[in-house]
């Protein structure tokens, strides 16, 4: 008798695909999940930019308290807690069918490699996007180098 394990399965294209679409959706629309890892249900998405003489981080925290955002820092890591809280249904709202937003508090820990002014730090937040500015140190900002260039005796 032949081995036929998928023989009775209903495999296809478009079933691979819609699994593969879920599996997408469930990261990028509820939050990275960062369980088992270090203990957390979710992390906020993270967008990290290097200009020549600062950083751009972006924090991704819809319906989180501007208030109950916290950004510290440790030599050239940062770390950026908070918490999104859950709303309590009203009664109103009936029975819970689907319940994909994630809750619960978060950190994040981002390491920058470069010297950086940790007194110039700079934070604002807005429709949900939390945009941090870390300057570098004048001395890791890229400096030009200029090239004597020399003729070649005839």
């Amino acid at each position: 008798m032949a081995f036929r394990p998928l023989e009775n399965a209903q495999v296809s294209l478009l079933n691979l695909q819609d699994e593969f679409n879920q599996m997408v959706n469930r990261i990028w629309h509820r939050g990275v999940s960062t369980a088992p890892f270090d203990g957390q249900e979710w992390g906020p998405a993270v967008d990290l930019y290097e200009h020549h003489d600062h950083y751009k981080i972006f924090v991704e925290i819809p319906g989180v308290d501007p208030d109950s955002i916290d950004v510290s820092h440790l030599k050239q890591t940062l770390m950026i807690r908070g918490e999104k809280k859950a709303s309590s249904p009203s009664q109103d709202e009936g029975v819970t069918i689907k319940q994909e937003r994630r809750f619960g508090s978060f950190c994040r820990s981002i390491e920058i490699t470069d010297d950086i002014k940790v007194d110039d730090l700079t934070a604002s937040y807005q429709a949900g996007v939390l945009e941090i500015t870390v300057p570098k140190v004048e001395s890791t900002k890229p400096k030009p180098i200029k090239i004597n260039i020399q003729q070649a005796a005839e």
